[in-house]
């Protein structure tokens, strides 16, 4: 399972996971109160299983106090896969903070071919014409805005190689924990509206941006172009997704990254799901401290912090 979360067959394919956009009255303002807008979700894939196996350890925050709670509702799970999936929980809330709790709906399903867990918010929520996933949104107004959980995952019943253990899985094995921290990853804002149709591009749902496409930019630098200021449904932003060159980049990304912005997957074939909401595998790659949010996860492969990147990302997104 490579860090890729969004409920996809086969190839990762964007998918609309909310009921549809909440009527505003004519003349009503859009401010203060956030509208709920069709959430989305996104995968991760199994990585190949042979190679060294490898452990990204969280040493320094792995005893942090809890400064967010989760609340979790689990079907289909063992008991040893609920206590692995509890430990990935306890490293989020200690990293994040809100005083209002995450709900979670977990599922354990087939799922598609290759896909280890997906995962991504019911809703997002429009506040000042920026969208926000649920679990960010409540943050922003204090108070739970819907009662559908903040978090839909999915895990894949098709695969026996799991590994519920806590410490490092081993070769031939799917850490099951790093699997549920990245799904968790992309359910409380690690993801964007990225999507590609044909030669033609947007990052928005409904006319609006998820706050992650507010950082994304065409090239490393600086002055580089940001995406979400292209024409929307245009080859220019097709081209743009598809172009081996996005980045995620704000000044606390830099500091997080040796002074250079963070580059996102954005392979020269647009894949859905993986494509935009992850971070590049060739430069964050296995045994990386950065290395969970990637669009795929190995054999052998253990992560157990998001990493200062995926923290910075994170902390742009209204954490």
């Amino acid at each position: 399972m490579r860090r890729s979360t969004m409920i996809l067959s086969g190839a990762a394919a964007l998918t609309m996971v909310a009921t549809g956009l909440a009527a505003v009255p004519a003349g009503a303002s859009s401010a203060p109160a956030p509208r709920p807008i069709a959430g989305t979700q996104v995968p991760v894939y199994a990585g190949p299983l042979g190679g060294v196996p490898s452990f990204v350890d969280d040493s320094a925050g792995a005893k942090a106090a809890p400064t967010a709670k989760f609340v979790v509702t689990y079907t289909g799970f063992s008991a040893e896969a609920k206590a692995a999936f509890q430990r990935a929980v306890n490293m989020w809330a200690g990293k994040l903070n809100s005083s209002v709790p995450i709900t979670v709906k977990a599922s354990w399903e087939p799922l598609g071919s290759g896909i280890l867990g997906s995962a991504g918010p019911s809703y997002a929520w429009d506040i000042g014409g920026v969208l926000y996933v649920d679990a960010v949104a409540n943050k922003k107004s204090g108070k739970q805005l819907n009662s559908a959980p903040d978090v839909v995952a999915r895990f894949s019943s098709n695969f026996s190689n799991w590994h519920f253990g806590t410490g490092p899985a081993p070769a031939g094995k799917y850490d099951f924990q790093s699997v549920v921290a990245h799904e968790l990853g992309h359910g409380v804002g690690f993801l964007g509206a990225g999507r590609v149709s044909g030669s033609l591009g947007s990052v928005r749902i409904s006319g609006k941006n998820i706050s992650y496409d507010r950082y994304t930019r065409l090239g490393s630098t600086a002055t580089s172009p940001l995406l979400w200021k292209m024409p929307d449904n245009s080859t220019q932003l097709g081209s743009a997704l598809r172009s081996n060159n996005v980045y995620f980049d704000t000044p606390a990304v830099r500091s997080a990254n040796g002074g250079k912005s963070a580059k996102l997957y954005a392979p020269l074939t647009w894949r859905q799901g993986s494509s935009y909401s992850h971070l590049d595998e060739a430069t964050f790659p296995k045994g990386n401290p950065n290395s969970l949010m990637t669009y795929a996860i190995g054999g052998g492969e253990t992560i157990r912090t998001p990493g200062n990147v995926g923290m910075a990302v994170l902390k742009a997104v209204g954490w």
